[in-house]
């Protein structure tokens, strides 16, 4: 999910995986994560320029205009973005509607100062991964992320960089999905299949939808909760 959270101290002690189950743990540095051991150490970023989450159809965060930062992990799909709050904009909680930010630009960075606001996708929760490619110079690569949460069915979209094959991402999370959950569920034989499968993902592999987005789908998904949060190898 995703919402805006304090930054820890360096001398907080904070417990990241405990801490983090919901929403990332933000670093000290500019647009940064604190990694969890079952990030594992091939941990791609990329950056994104504009995030939309929709809850039960309606829009609960949208930033435009920004500079994001994504970490694709082996074990979730995460973003920051320290410069969030221009004094206009919208502010919120995982899982939950937000409401409209009134504040001057002066204050409101006076009020992010020590936050940032952080998100993420855990391999569990993901019902669908797609992409959406440019089909024009003035259009935009994206690639959308569908849970379900207890606000309902849930959107997340981000806006990449035209230089980005957004189907490439989406394929290469999809395998990171499959692998993970193989590894850490106790699976029917045709939902290990259906993984077995999606392992493998390659672009051309994903379904179109009545637009131009395509989808990989991903069978049995979690609800997102803190149960499902703790799904993990033994040795997270």
């Amino acid at each position: 999910m995703i919402g805006v959270v304090e930054i820890p101290g360096p001398e907080s002690g904070v417990d990241v995986f405990a801490s983090g189950l919901l929403l990332p743990v933000p670093a000290t540095e500019k647009n940064t994560i604190l990694l969890e051991d079952r990030d594992g150490t091939d941990v791609k970023r990329l950056t994104a320029s504009a995030v939309e989450c929709r809850v039960g159809g309606k829009t609960a965060v949208k930033v435009r205009k920004v500079k994001i930062d994504l970490f694709l992990t082996d074990a979730r799909f995460a973003l920051a973005c320290s410069k969030h709050d221009k004094g206009g904009g919208w502010v919120g909680g995982a899982g939950m509607m937000i409401t409209a930010n009134a504040i001057s630009k002066a204050r409101a960075a006076i009020r992010s100062r020590g936050k940032m606001l952080v998100g993420q996708v855990r391999y569990p929760w993901i019902q669908t991964v797609g992409s959406s490619p440019k089909d024009g110079w003035a259009s935009e690569e994206k690639l959308i992320f569908h849970e379900t949460t207890k606000g309902g069915a849930t959107t997340l979209t981000l806006t990449l960089p035209k230089d980005v094959d957004s189907s490439l991402i989406a394929a290469e999370i999809t395998r990171r999905v499959a692998r993970y959950r193989l590894a850490t569920e106790q699976l029917d034989a045709s939902t290990r299949e259906q993984l077995d499968r999606l392992a493998e993902a390659q672009p051309s592999d994903a379904v179109a939808s009545g637009g131009k987005e395509r989808y990989f789908t991903i069978p049995s998904p979690r609800f997102v909760d803190e149960e499902s949060a703790r799904i993990a190898p033994s040795s997270a």
